[in-house]
């Protein structure tokens, strides 16, 4: 689900349902990658929420809030891949709720393709990208 071999890019594949018992595990193991103490974006696919997975939807949202600096300071940035325009458009709609954008720590962006993912996630790890 959550793949870090192409550090600094962490590519996270959310699945259709998330069980109880792996709603922990997932959260270690982003807990994890904060704790290298290095900057690093994240690349989303897969579907946009979990169904069926309220206590996975419980525990990344006390999380989250809880580590909003951590992640501010670690995660140079997020893209969702969405090939779909008209769901691309509706998960950009999301994002610009003034609530929503408010919460986010760091920059979220979304995209058509892995194509047009890289070459944002490139803009943020370039070394002279504001940190």
């Amino acid at each position: 689900m959550i793949d870090s071999s192409s550090w600094p890019v962490v590519r996270w594949t959310m699945p259709a349902r998330i069980p109880d018992a792996g709603a922990e595990r997932i959260l270690a193991e982003f807990d994890a990658l904060l704790r290298r103490g290095e900057r690093f974006v994240v690349i989303f696919d897969g579907v946009e929420r979990p169904e069926q997975s309220p206590r996975f939807a419980r525990l990344y949202k006390a999380w989250s809030r809880e580590r909003r600096k951590q992640l501010g300071r670690w995660v140079a940035g997020a893209v969702r891949i969405e090939p779909d325009a008209a769901r691309r458009e509706a998960v950009l709609g999301k994002l610009m709720n003034a609530a929503l954008a408010a919460f986010m720590p760091y920059p979220f962006r979304v995209a058509a393709s892995e194509e047009a993912a890289l070459a944002i996630v490139a803009q943020w790890l370039r070394p002279d990208a504001c940190s």
